[in-house]
């Protein structure tokens, strides 16, 4: 079942504070992100669902992060909205989810 929080943060355009197990870090971290999809990821060679963000917040540059349910422990929506073409500069832009934007 996909998180409660999320789906009404994709409709509200509400970012999302996610606490889960980070490969990367080898640890379990807490990040806001703003949230894009759930589903299979095109770049994993086994097509699992997993939610979609899209770090906007890294000094590094933005870029899209995926996370498999089982490695998250929490999500919750913030109040701090976003606009979509802020960070949607891509295209075709093809969603899983349905939304408004």
């Amino acid at each position: 079942m996909i998180n409660p929080d999320f789906l009404k943060a994709i409709e509200m355009k509400k970012y999302v504070r996610v606490t889960f197990l980070s490969k990367k870090d080898n640890a379990v971290v807490t990040k806001r992100y703003v949230p894009l999809d759930y589903g299979p990821s095109k770049n994993e060679k086994v097509p699992t669902d997993r939610y979609h963000f899209y770090n906007v917040e890294d000094p590094k540059g933005f870029y899209t992060i995926s996370v498999l349910p089982e490695n998250v422990q929490a999500i919750e929506m913030t109040d701090d909205t976003f606009d979509p073409k802020e960070f949607i500069k891509w295209t075709p832009v093809v969603w899983i989810l349905p939304r408004n934007w």
